[in-house]
């Protein structure tokens, strides 16, 4: 795009409280095709470990059923109106976000519908409409499962890696987040995307760089096994 393009991010917004995980971890988890390409192996791995996600409470849902605790931040409102406006108009941007912000949390702290607008009703659809887990020729998913849970999908992706079945990046943290595109509160079609509050996906990404770097330094013969990554 031409210098000083800006994207559309209307309805951009994070406004809750850091999702504490409830089962044991937040783990977040990229699982890419192997060697083998996609194929019945790659796809059976794939069902074990949404399987085993699906093994907990809710499926692993990182998002309580009532929804996550509203949070309240200057810092916040200021990154969401320099994120929506440009520069000469961030005063009037903070201010609606600001007078949003407000009358969302009280909303859902003292528990008020707005005209139209039903806290218990964007609470279950903000729940429902949350994307943690998808598959894009990849399966990402941010989860939140017990220790013994993520140890045997851990046990799962090792035996495929090993195979040359998948190769993956897995980053384990307390909490997630969620990033929200909310163009209007009174419409049901918002939608939430998912990450950890600890580098999520970012650091999972840089697990699976990281291997992969490693298999390509055992392919060229740089390095040997004995100090495989």
């Amino acid at each position: 795009a031409p210098p000083g393009t800006r994207p559309d991010l209307t309805g951009l917004s994070c406004r809750w409280n850091p999702i504490v995980s409830h089962h044991g971890a937040i783990v977040s988890i990229i699982a890419v095709p192997g060697e083998r390409g996609i194929g019945p192996e790659y796809q059976a791995l794939i069902g074990d470990i949404v399987a085993l996600a699906e093994g907990e409470e809710r499926g692993g849902h990182p998002v309580p059923e009532k929804g996550p605790e509203p949070h309240l931040s200057v810092r916040g409102i200021t990154a969401e109106s320099r994120a929506v406006a440009p520069r000469g108009r961030r005063f009037l941007s903070w201010s609606f976000v600001a007078a949003q912000s407000l009358a969302l949390f009280l909303c859902f702290r003292l528990g008020i519908n707005f005209g139209p607008f039903d806290v218990k009703r964007y609470a279950r659809d903000l729940a429902s409409n949350s994307d943690f887990r998808k598959f894009d020729d990849a399966l990402k998913m941010t989860i939140d499962v017990s220790l013994d849970r993520l140890g045997r999908i851990e046990e799962r992706l090792k035996q495929g890696a090993a195979a040359g079945i998948c190769r993956y990046g897995l980053h384990r943290q307390d909490s997630a987040l969620m990033t929200c595109i909310v163009p209007t509160p009174m419409s049901r079609d918002h939608m939430h995307f998912i990450d950890g509050a600890a580098g999520g996906y970012a650091v999972a990404a840089r697990n699976l760089k990281a291997a992969l770097s490693g298999e390509d330094l055992l392919r060229t013969g740089d390095i040997s096994p004995a100090v495989k990554p």
